[in-house]
């Protein structure tokens, strides 16, 4: 027993100081963007600013939702939402220290937690970050309309390259897991099958629907934003701008070594529009992504907020 709360100690000091390590990170990202304040001063672009930090922080708070129901199915236990919301908050700012990975990682608290197995939250996660691309990418398809196919003539081999490598490393985990560890892999597929059973499934598919809501919702957001920054272009010009805008941050995440910024962000979309707009599209950009860092971290300060008035 006293073995265990000193490993528990451990871990929350380690928690501790990867978050003072990620927040550091925080801050050299917002110096390296080398923000002009005189680009930020227009009504519009503040505006824009406001409202896209408003619904990202809001979002993801309510993203712990589906990961949630995915962790309540496959480790059939009533996780309450107090225990993953400041776990998931705190999590996401670890995607700033460097390797990206970090933030699926730290979802993994919540097994210690709660006593859960690790397996079961990791699988979770591997299910919140497929239906998460999933759903971007089918809405990502939807607004770029035609322009897709130029777009996956650009950047197609990229995606294949990334989904191959990543289906050739999981199939090549698996073999090892599989002849390492037979009995118990069988033990939790037979258990995860539950999850799909009658009983489970309106839990399970709410957190499948989640995604195309929270995408639809972003999508809403970069639009209004955009036409506050771009208003220059034409309302099918801006669709087609955010659903490029979309699609970016998948070529950012499936692609190593090349996180989806602002450089291959503004890439995608000033090869969508050619050089129009370019000042204000790169400028769009960069708002994004100042109102999305600011966003990580009020998000994680309200999941610190939040815990401590619970543990209280």
């Amino acid at each position: 027993m006293k073995d265990k709360l000193n490993v528990k100690k451990l871990v929350k000091l380690a928690g501790h100081l990867v978050v003072i390590l990620a927040l550091a990170f925080v801050v050299k990202k917002i110096i390296d963007m080398d923000i002009k304040p005189g680009d930020l001063s227009s009504p519009r672009v503040i505006g824009a600013f406001a409202l896209s930090l408003v619904i990202q922080a809001a979002q993801i708070i309510i993203a712990c939702f589906p990961w949630l129901m995915f962790t309540r199915s496959l480790s059939g236990r009533k996780i309450p939402y107090s225990a993953a919301m400041p776990v998931y908050t705190q999590s996401n700012i670890y995607k700033y220290l460097p390797g990206n990975v970090f933030q699926y990682v730290g979802r993994n608290k919540l097994a210690a937690d709660m006593d859960i197995s690790h397996v079961d939250v990791a699988c979770a996660t591997i299910l919140d970050v497929f239906f998460c691309v999933f759903w971007t990418g089918t809405v990502s398809v939807i607004l770029l309309g035609s322009k897709i196919a130029e777009l996956l003539e650009k950047y197609g081999r990229n995606l294949f390259i990334a989904g191959a490598t990543g289906i050739l490393l999981l199939a090549a985990a698996f073999a090892v897991v599989w002849l390492k560890f037979r009995g118990r892999l069988q033990s939790h597929l037979s258990r995860y099958s539950k999850a799909f059973k009658r009983s489970n499934r309106p839990q399970f598919l709410s957190g499948i629907f989640y995604y195309s809501a929270h995408n639809i919702v972003s999508a809403a957001m970069y639009f209004c934003c955009m036409a506050l920054i771009v208003p220059q272009a034409g309302t099918k010009e801006l669709l087609t701008l955010t659903g490029a805008f979309l699609f970016a941050w998948i070529i950012g995440f499936v692609t190593p070594g090349a996180p989806g910024g602002i450089g291959i962000r503004e890439g995608v979309m000033l090869f969508v529009c050619g050089n129009r707009y370019e000042d204000r599209i790169l400028l769009f950009v960069l708002v994004m992504r100042i109102a999305s860092v600011f966003a990580d971290v009020v998000a994680f300060l309200i999941g610190r907020i939040y815990a401590k008035a619970k543990s209280r």
